[in-house]
């Protein structure tokens, strides 16, 4: 195993971008940022030992802090996901958030994905970041500390253990958001990708895509990927859940609901190159979007791999989203100073 420590670029306000590459001893690799604290990079080995970059991205810093463009690879905090009509009320107290997507709050208002983080400590196969929020910064109760450690082993496993610290009693939803698209081929979507998600409830939503509260059954949906099936089979299926058009951005609830408890969440695979990534956490939930939001054509990339429309799968493992606001979803709250902790990992092999 071996670090590397690089410049990757300027931000228009003068800051540095630094990347730091972790390689273990069969050549893969992942490159991580201080921008977001974010995963730039990720070449990863197919069927025949071909390494290939499995994440969207871009080749310069600015697109990044773009929040058009998707928060690619970036980690995202406090609270990730949508907190409806950008409030919540802890303990009989109400607290706003920012309303950054319409009325409601994304992704905690998008201030950790988009600023640059701390390296705490390097080893040759680790690098931790973090990020402080003073309390009562975008509406979050809390001096608030987020450290989040990668570590990238020999078996192409890439671990991400998250540390939340607050003086106060607050909430967290930490998550990485990165795109994947196994198959490292700039002309192919992830519609011919399998999928399996170990599921079997969604959270229900309205026509913005906000929690209603209610759970609905997978089974025999076009969401159901109880069984291994290609994500473009149902994608363009009629749903109460799905807008037309778009696809999959919807949160599923995992079998295991035990926060603190290892377990698979989901494998992505792709069958040309062979390569398969089992994706596991401790948390209850993960959403799968899979980019479409994003412009048709025109985004910028790395190379010839274009940031566009179901380029990539992002599955982020979450509490639900807008679980604060509702006490029948299941959620775990950040004791004053008292230690949250949470597990990802994105293990990867072949077929």
């Amino acid at each position: 195993m071996s670090i590397t420590k690089s410049i990757f670029g300027t931000l228009a306000n003068g800051e540095e971008v630094e990347l730091y590459t972790i390689t273990n001893k069969n050549g893969a690799s992942v490159s991580l940022m201080t921008l977001g604290g974010g995963i730039q990079s990720l070449n990863i080995p197919d069927r025949n030992g071909v390494l290939g970059d499995v994440v969207l991205g871009f080749e310069k810093p600015e697109y990044y802090v773009d929040p058009d463009l998707g928060y690619q690879g970036l980690l995202v905090g406090r609270y990730a996901n949508r907190i409806r009509d950008a409030k919540f009320t802890m303990d009989g107290v109400e607290y706003n958030t920012p309303a950054n997507q319409g009325t409601w709050t994304l992704h905690g208002g998008g201030r950790f994905s988009f600023n640059i983080w701390s390296v705490e400590e390097t080893t040759d196969n680790s690098v931790t970041f973090s990020f402080f929020s003073p309390d009562m910064q975008d509406g979050f109760p809390g001096n608030f500390k987020l450290t989040v450690k990668y570590t990238f082993t020999d078996d192409n496993i890439l671990r991400l253990d998250y540390t939340v610290l607050s003086d106060k009693k607050t909430v967290a939803n930490p998550t990485n958001h990165a795109y994947f698209n196994l198959s490292c081929d700039s002309t192919k979507t992830v519609e011919e990708h399998l999928l399996q998600i170990n599921a079997d409830y969604f959270t229900e939503t309205d026509d913005s895509q906000l929690p209603t509260g209610e759970l609905g059954e997978l089974k025999g949906t076009m969401l159901d990927f109880a069984q291994m099936h290609k994500i473009g089979d149902k994608i363009d299926e009629p749903f109460r859940a799905v807008i037309d058009g778009i696809g999959y951005d919807n949160n599923y609830c995992l079998y295991n609901k035990e926060i603190g408890k290892m377990a698979q969440a989901a494998i992505l695979a792709d069958e040309v190159s062979g390569r398969k990534m089992e994706v596991w956490t401790d948390l209850p939930g993960i959403q799968l979007y899979c980019g479409g939001w994003l412009e048709k054509s025109g985004n910028p990339g790395k190379g010839d791999s274009l940031v566009t429309y179901r380029r990539g799968a992002a599955l982020e493992t979450q509490f639900y989203p807008d679980a604060l606001n509702h006490p029948n979803f299941p959620f775990k709250y950040v004791e004053a100073n008292e230690e949250f902790k949470t597990t990802t990992e994105f293990r990867f092999s072949v077929l």
